[in-house]
Order: C-alpha cells, then sequence, then structure tokens
C-alpha cells in the first residue's frame, strides 16, 4: 500500500509539473538517468545513466533501457503522458507497470517491478528514470 500511495503521489506530481508541456516526445539521443530503490536493502544502487536513440522505428516501446528479456504490452501514450506493463523471463521473473510524463526534451517516471529470483522470496523494486534529449542520433 505504501508503495502504491508513493506512485499515486509521484504521477500527480508529474502530471501537475508537465501538463503544462504538452509536447510529443521528439526522436533523438536521449540520456536516460535510472535510480533503482530496493526495499530493505541497506546499501543502495547508484543511479546509472544510458544513451538511447528514439526513433519512429521504436515507439512502440517506452524510452527507458530494460534487459532484452523484457518485452513491454499494454503500451499507451495520451497527450503527454505514457503508461506500460511489462514481463521479462529467464532467470529472473520479473513483471510490473510504469509510467512517463514528458515534453519535447525531457521526462519523468517510474516504475514498480516484482521480481522472483530462484531460491528467494518475491520483491518488489522501484525505479525512477529522468531523460534528457541531447541531440541527434
Amino acid at each position: 500500500m505504501k508503495n502504491f500511495l508513493r506512485s499515486v503521489v509521484l504521477s500527480i506530481t508529474l502530471l501537475l509539473a508537465f501538463s503544462a508541456n504538452a509536447e510529443p516526445m521528439r526522436n533523438g539521443k536521449w540520456e536516460v538517468t535510472t535510480q533503482t530503490i530496493m526495499p530493505h536493502v541497506l546499501t543502495q544502487l547508484p543511479a546509472h545513466k544510458d544513451i538511447l536513440c528514439v526513433s519512429d522505428k521504436n515507439r512502440s516501446r517506452p524510452p527507458i533501457a530494460v534487459h532484452e528479456s523484457c518485452e513491454f504490452y499494454d503500451y499507451k501514450i495520451t497527450n503527454n503522458d505514457a503508461s506500460w506493463q511489462m514481463k521479462c523471463k529467464g532467470e529472473m521473473n520479473m513483471n510490473g507497470a510504469g509510467r512517463i510524463v514528458f515534453s519535447a526534451n525531457s521526462y519523468r517516471g517510474s516504475a514498480i517491478i516484482k521480481m522472483k529470483m530462484p531460491q528467494s522470496e518475491p520483491m518488489e523494486i522501484d525505479h525512477t528514470y529522468s531523460g534528457k534529449r541531447i541531440g541527434d542520433c
């Protein structure tokens, strides 16, 4: 419940922050910063940056870096708000949902991923994303 409320507050904040800038996300090279928060882990993982190329060919998925075993579905864009579901197969079975709110040159968002590794209890992992357009691909 705590994670749900956190997601609702983040979503409302993002919606209000970007609603005045309802522009489509531009194609180009994007620097994406991902912060992973794992509950009950004393030492948090450092944020990491990825460079992605957004083009007409990959607009059917969110502009975030994920493992190649992950698939997105129910990806929807309404105005400047994108949401999705995801499922990852393999050794680490994961599924989750996320949302980003974007302008032409930046975005912020989050996802909650549920993961089950062999011989461990299921866990929920929070991701926050920020992206900025840094040029053409």
